[in-house]
């Protein structure tokens, strides 16, 4: 199955690449803990040197979300995404890699892909 997912977040990269390169906000395509992809300005937000970094961390809830915002976080997850019901909007503290946290709002939106429920994010910082 983590080769099927591997093949997945490549194609899905391929078919995402023009939202990922031109986004004002900070983009994630989320499928599991060990296999995401995001956007530049999505690593650098959060403190990482660029997206491949970003996204060889995980799990992903304990490193990117504040403790107190990761159950809020997680049930968001599974109401809107895992189920497909419908698109969530939400702020949460983030967290970056040195561990400063920020105000970030985020769509949270589901879709799917080759059969599979994808978390596709758009991240922005709350000023």
């Amino acid at each position: 199955m983590a080769d099927d997912h591997g093949k997945l977040i490549k194609d899905l990269e391929g078919q995402f690449r023009p939202v990922l390169d031109n986004s004002a906000d900070g983009v994630y395509l989320w499928l599991d803990e060990t296999h995401m992809i995001c956007n530049e300005k999505l690593a650098k937000m959060f403190g990482y040197k660029n997206a491949k970094e970003f996204s060889r961390v995980s799990p992903f809830l304990d490193k990117f979300v504040a403790e107190k915002d990761q159950e809020m976080f997680s049930k968001q997850y599974h109401g809107h995404i895992a189920t497909l019901s419908r698109p969530a909007r939400f702020r949460f503290h983030g967290l970056r890699k040195g561990g400063q946290k920020f105000l970030a709002e985020t769509d949270m939106i589901p879709i799917t892909f080759q059969g599979h429920a994808i978390a596709y994010h758009f991240v922005r910082k709350v000023k």
